[in-house]
């Protein structure tokens, strides 16, 4: 049974993310210091320093639960299915707005691919599971496969998932490009999918004469 200690403590852990998030989505990542986030969260930074180090490790955590909300949906994906389309389909349970783990995993989500692409210095693939080889989709991906995590082929997928990542939610939320709304990552996600495996064949067997890609391609 958790201490009443131990529940205090998670609880100014979990202020101080929220606090940091609302903060980094209201004025900006950069523009957030160490001393705003603990003045939001009603702590000093020396309490602020007990739980985090830097103010990336907040942003840092936000993106460990969203891999825990993954892993979840990972581990509940059939296992005659690819890795990469198991991927696939968690992440649209993620984004579906009637989920099972909505929509605190939505919610979440969303905050990250907001902070990250609204800053001029931090990157998706920062914060993505590729970066993080101990995080527990990491491991739910290596149980799938029947590998250890730290496993080549393990984070082969874990790399290019990544990459499709990226590629699908880069500049969302941000002016001239989609909202981050459930419906637009859904779809960006989906076309980014199809066309990251039509690339497994040979590319003019899909490609129109001109050697446009394929309708359905998500914009460049």
């Amino acid at each position: 049974m958790t201490s009443l200690r131990e529940r205090k403590k998670l609880r100014t852990r979990s202020t101080l993310v929220d606090a940091a998030a609302d903060l980094c989505l209201r004025q900006g990542y950069e523009k957030t210091t160490v001393e705003q986030i603990a003045a939001a969260a009603e702590v000093s930074p020396r309490t602020f320093s007990r739980y985090f180090p830097t103010k990336d490790a907040v942003i840092a955590a936000i993106a460990d639960e969203v891999d825990g909300y993954v892993a979840d949906a990972l581990a509940r994906q059939p296992s005659d299915i690819t890795e990469h389309e198991a991927l696939l389909r968690a992440h649209l349970q993620i984004f579906a707005s009637d989920a099972p783990v909505a929509p605190a995993a939505f919610h979440r989500m969303t905050e990250l691919i907001q902070i990250v692409n609204a800053s001029a210095t931090l990157d998706v693939a920062s914060f993505s599971f590729k970066q993080r080889y101990a995080g527990r989709s990491i491991g739910v991906l290596g149980q799938r496969m029947g590998l250890p995590p730290e496993h080549a082929a393990v984070r082969l997928v874990a790399d290019s998932w990544t990459a499709v990542f990226r590629a699908a939610f880069g500049g969302l939320g941000t002016p001239g490009n989609d909202p981050i709304e459930a419906p637009v990552l859904c779809r960006r996600l989906t076309t980014t999918f199809e066309t990251f495996t039509r690339t497994w064949t040979p590319w003019c067997s899909s490609a129109g004469v001109d050697g446009q890609p394929p309708a359905g391609a998500p914009p460049r």
